[in-house]
């Protein structure tokens, strides 16, 4: 829920010469209205990190895509584990692939109904990638499960293809399930965050990072101010250099006006 005194302090803020931008583990189409509720005018930062786009012409600006070899050795590992995988789509037909809607996971198959008319289904997809018979791009693949079994998957993945790729498990209220999220290794909110600031002329050291989940570490850590909301979680407040109130007491408002606006 937007909170109408957060979306007043982002206006006030950008009025005061600040330059808001959205970084949010949501697909380009469920970040764009929030964008629009909050008067943001500048690029979306999307899926974790993994994309940037324009939200007036709807183009990539930036994009981490899997190398061929390197999607393969995931993909993999999806099927060896026996974990469902959702690749998560740059265009306008749909906003993800599965292979199938109905899995027996209730999990996994939760999330992908609740989300049916922006699901691509293609069946077997997994392996005409593994056997180069596709040329879509994939940036942003998930897993989807109980907490336990997606921590021990992204071990499993670590343990294999640590350097290589970033993972974050998370959370979101809207679904049942935990998400194991994969990106390429230098794939985050962060590496976005600062193509949008090489773009503009702005230094690390002049970035304020506000986030309250497991994707926004790296953000956090970086920017020259890294603040987490009082509800994220220990290890995302152990590496912010303040943390401000939660959501449901104004939290980022209150940040603007008592430290941003100063």
């Amino acid at each position: 829920m937007l909170r109408p005194s957060t979306a007043a302090a982002i206006t006030l803020a950008a009025a005061e010469g600040i330059r808001p931008v959205l970084c949010t583990g949501r697909r380009f189409r469920r970040a764009k209205p929030v964008a629009d509720l909050l008067g943001i005018d500048a690029p979306i930062v999307c899926n974790s990190g993994a994309i940037v786009k324009d939200p007036f012409e709807n183009r990539t600006l930036w994009r981490a895509d899997f190398d061929g070899p390197l999607l393969a050795e995931v993909l993999k590992m999806f099927h060896e584990n026996q974990e469902h995988v959702v690749s998560f789509s740059d265009g306008e037909a749909h906003d993800f692939l599965v292979e199938q809607c109905n899995t027996g996971r209730p999990l996994f198959d939760d999330y992908v109904e609740q989300n049916r008319e922006n699901a691509g289904v293609v069946p077997g997809w997994t392996r005409l990638v593994t056997s180069n018979e596709t040329n879509q791009a994939h940036f942003h693949l998930c897993a989807i499960g109980t907490r336990p079994a997606m921590l021990d998957f992204e071990r499993v993945l670590l343990d294999r293809l640590g350097g290589r790729i970033t993972t974050f498990v998370q959370k979101s209220l809207n679904y049942a399930g935990t998400m194991c999220e994969i990106l390429r290794h230098d794939a985050s909110k962060w590496t976005a965050v600062l193509h949008l600031a090489k773009l503009w002329g702005i230094d690390a050291e002049e970035i304020c990072a506000v986030g309250d989940d497991m994707n926004d570490l790296p953000m956090i850590a970086g920017a020259g101010l890294g603040v987490a909301m009082g509800h994220a979680p220990d290890a995302v407040k152990a590496v912010a250099d303040m943390i401000t109130d939660d959501h449901d007491n104004d939290g980022v408002s209150r940040l603007i006006h008592q430290v941003l606006l100063r």
